[in-house]
């Protein structure tokens, strides 16, 4: 059986989640903890949306996460919330 075909914004979704992932390895131990933990939180209490549904809330979400990783890539930042 062939995997089922992503669309366009569930592939920005996971492209989003990954990178944000990666910012948070550069930080330190306990803040890439909590970084980390709270990507994973933030994007399980949306994982019900759905995207041919919602489509308007799907991209303001992916615009903030894009600010949010922006934020996480700056040397100077220790946290995010």
């Amino acid at each position: 059986m062939a995997p089922a075909r992503l669309s366009g914004l569930a592939k920005q979704v996971l492209s989003l989640h990954r990178s944000l992932l990666r910012a948070a390895r550069s930080k330190d131990a306990t803040a890439r903890a909590a970084i980390s933990r709270q990507i994973r939180d933030d994007f399980e209490r949306h994982a019900r949306l759905d995207p041919m549904k919602d489509v308007l809330l799907v991209e303001h979400l992916i615009r903030a996460g894009n600010k949010k990783l922006a934020m996480l890539r700056d040397p100077n930042v220790v946290g995010a919330r």
